[in-house]
């Protein structure tokens, strides 16, 4: 699922591709994309995008004040711009055609289908968008707002700032990232946090979303980059790996279909921290 540097940057791209072009057409090629139906998708021909903006892990294409077309990508949606007469695949499902001949599209490979499409007068609307905590690049993110927000919760830190609640934006690949540039396990309790700690997670989670920034925003024009060009990564997809900081190993929990990266020595004291598909054979 693309996190918050990849979303940013994408958004980027959309922003000087797509806005003041007009639409021509607009189609839910799969129709269980579209999550409603207050507003027809007829209703966006002829209109043109006049920003392009992000929350949390949402795109929010704005024709105008009272029209919006938010996107949130899920696990596989991949959004490209078609040129020519290049015919829908299978694999389509949702386009807008503008009026210099592209098409807007989002793809989504494999058998489940969890893109998100809403068509609204107001992005907060969007009930996902009406539960999101702060943006971690914004002027509210700051050690007072998460300190409050950590305080006394007997919560495991990787749990916590990938709560789309607290902290909008941060998935499972950066929170890795994150909790290795903040030197704290991912199985920390907020509640255990010294208030230095606390700095030094509000630090590591805007240097590290930054960075990633920076670094996707080098390496691509505005599309998802594929798993290979991530060798930014420090820790995340490194099992087995030298760490960056110290040389010894890249280590790698699993748990319900989710993977946690991180370095024993720098994060747990030197120790590995148990998998829990162990704790599920007993």
């Amino acid at each position: 699922m693309p996190e918050l540097p990849d979303l940013e940057v994408m958004r980027e791209g959309l922003d000087r591709r797509l806005v003041g072009r007009e639409i021509l057409a607009a189609n839910a090629y799969s129709p269980s994309i579209l999550k409603t139906a207050s507003i027809p998708l007829e209703e966006l021909v002829g209109e043109r995008f006049a920003a392009v903006s992000r929350r949390g892990k949402h795109l929010i294409l704005t024709c105008r004040d009272d029209l919006h077309v938010v996107v949130h990508l899920m696990l596989a949606g991949r959004l490209v711009i078609a040129r020519g007469a290049t015919e829908p695949t299978k694999a389509t499902a949702f386009g807008l055609a503008f009026d210099d001949g592209s098409e807007l599209r989002i793809v989504e490979n494999g058998g489940i289908k969890l893109a998100k499409v809403y068509l609204v007068g107001d992005p907060i609307d969007v009930p996902a968008i009406a539960s999101l905590g702060v943006e971690p690049l914004s002027e509210m993110f700051t050690v007072a707002y998460l300190k409050e927000r950590l305080v006394g919760l007997r919560r495991q830190l990787k749990g916590l700032i990938t709560d789309q609640r607290v902290i909008a934006g941060i998935g499972t690949a950066y929170a890795d990232e994150i909790l290795f540039e903040a030197r704290l396990s991912p199985i920390r309790y907020a509640s255990a946090l010294t208030d230095e700690e606390i700095e030094r997670l509000h630090r590591a989670i805007m240097e590290v979303l930054r960075r990633g920034i920076e670094e996707i925003r080098s390496r691509s024009d505005g599309v998802l980059l594929a798993e290979g060009s991530r060798d930014f990564m420090r820790v995340y997809k490194r099992t087995g790996q030298p760490c960056p900081v110290c040389g010894g190993r890249i280590a790698e929990i699993r748990y319900a279909q989710k993977r946690t990266y991180y370095c024993p020595n720098c994060q747990s004291k030197g120790r590995a921290i148990p998998d829990r598909r162990s704790w599920m054979k007993r």
